[in-house]
């Protein structure tokens, strides 16, 4: 039996300090690279208290392109760190 595959998506899951998810969503590569997202705005991530924000880019193919983590400062709702992992194995930071 063949296992479906997610394609052309980024998968998102926000969570707050105490680990629960506070946003998740599935969407179109397209929205994602061009899109406004809640973690655009810092009333947004004060508002939903988002600390932690993580994705996973799936390509036309269904293969995992891309997975990544934001963390946020909830006082500002400013970007603090972060990291990037590629499907070939590299791997950004800040």
């Amino acid at each position: 039996m063949a296992t479906p595959k997610i394609k052309g998506k980024a998968v998102l899951v926000g969570y707050n300090p105490k680990g629960k998810c506070v946003y998740s969503e599935i969407i179109e590569l397209s929205e994602y690279y061009d899109g406004e997202h809640v973690w655009d705005s810092s009333g947004s991530i004060k508002k939903l208290r988002l600390q932690k924000l993580k994705g996973f880019l799936f390509d036309d193919e269904g293969v995992l392109d891309q997975e990544f983590e934001s963390v946020f400062d909830l006082s500002t709702g400013i970007y603090t760190s972060g990291f990037r992992r590629f499907a070939d194995g590299t791997i950004q930071s800040d």
